[in-house]
């Protein structure tokens, strides 16, 4: 963990003495040794004259002072496998630069994996944070947002993944530095979440062979290390060869059908990641879902039908449609493959979709 600490309240934390460290002097400090191998860095930049003579203090409270004096606490939870080896040292200088210039704390926590990451983002409400960022592809944004669902915390996002779904349709910049940026506007969007199957969504969730393909992709370790588009489409075709598509039941809001549906998705965004649109102008913050049904088709109808995904004119495919509800239910299946912003998983039994609304703070571009 490395946590970064610019203050104007010196003195209280160093026993009111404002030349007990140089301007810009960093420190570090162990406040607990149940902290293991983990460190804290605390930087502190101070305008007062320097003397080189420190006083003796207790470590352990001026971590709990920095805590409780910082005026933004912002942690920054970082995938460390996505988005390239160099991208862990990229964060960890903007966030280095950010603490340079603005009063705060800044704390950086490497997740271990899936579950870490909902652990670390939960501690952090539980600490008191302001904002935390997400640092990573469409399922660490998922497990780090999961955990800020109706509470004060404000969700930041630096895009890292090859989907970046929620990103795009909030038009989160990928740049690093630009995203670590919209800071200092401070603009705050309200936006909805989905939830299914005990898990909430923020972008969609699938249960056709949108599903089906994202099972395949993250259980093949030869694509997920090909970054980016460019091996799902091989992969869709594969999967549309091998995907088993049987009869749904479905009930939106009073609407009732049956059908034997290629693409079953409940869209809270406009697209899937990776530049497909399923959804063209849904909006994250208005109160609904978008259900979105394409029926089984042959093989020149399913490619017309990703081609049309990928220029964001799906509403126009043969037997397409596209209801904006807040509840919906489907039986018929006793076994599902199921994704949640792009991360699959199996389902047994009947599936019930519900919006959850104005449920996540996020910080956006102005």
């Amino acid at each position: 963990m490395q946590l970064y600490y610019r203050t104007a309240c010196l003195n209280r934390v160093h026993g009111g003495n404002p030349a007990l460290l140089r301007a810009g002097q960093s420190r570090a400090i162990n406040p607990c040794k149940r902290l293991g191998k983990r460190y804290i860095l605390i930087t502190i930049r101070h305008l007062g004259r320097l003397l080189k003579n420190s006083l003796p203090c207790n470590p352990w409270m001026d971590f709990l002072n920095i805590l409780s004096e910082a005026r933004l606490k912002i942690r920054f939870i970082i995938n460390p496998i996505a988005g390239g080896a160099n991208r862990l040292k990229k964060i960890t200088e903007a966030v280095r630069e950010l603490s340079l210039k603005r009063d705060g704390l800044f704390d950086i926590k490497a997740a271990k994996g899936g579950a870490h990451v909902g652990e670390l983002s939960e501690e952090a409400v539980k600490m008191g944070f302001d904002i935390v960022y997400a640092c990573g592809g469409d399922g660490t944004i998922n497990g780090v947002a999961c955990k800020l669902v109706n509470t004060e915390t404000i969700l930041g996002i630096i895009p890292a993944g090859s989907g970046n779904a929620l990103a795009a349709a909030l038009h989160i910049p990928r740049e690093i530095k630009a995203a670590v940026g919209l800071l200092d506007g401070m603009q705050v969007r309200e936006i909805d979440a989905g939830f299914t199957c005990n898990r909430y969504f923020f972008s969609t969730a699938g249960f056709g062979i949108e599903a089906y393909l994202s099972k395949q992709y993250n259980g093949s370790r030869v694509i997920r290390k090909i970054r980016g588009v460019g091996p799902y489409f091989p992969l869709a075709l594969a999967g549309y060869l091998t995907y088993r598509p049987g009869l749904v039941k479905i009930a939106a809001d009073g609407m009732r059908m049956d059908m034997v549906p290629l693409i079953l998705t409940a869209a809270n965004t406009d697209q899937f990641g990776r530049g497909a649109y399923i959804a063209p102008g849904a909006k994250p913050d208005d109160g609904a879902l978008d259900l979105c049904l394409a029926p089984v088709t042959n093989l020149r109808g399913a490619l017309a039908l990703a081609g049309r995904l990928f220029s964001r004119k799906i509403d126009k495919s043969q037997g397409f449609k596209r209801v904006r509800v807040r509840e919906i239910s489907i039986t018929g299946r006793g076994e599902w493959v199921c994704h949640v912003d792009g991360e699959p998983f199996d389902w047994s039994g009947d599936i019930s979709i519900k919006v959850v609304q104005k449920a996540l703070k996020v910080l956006v571009k102005g």
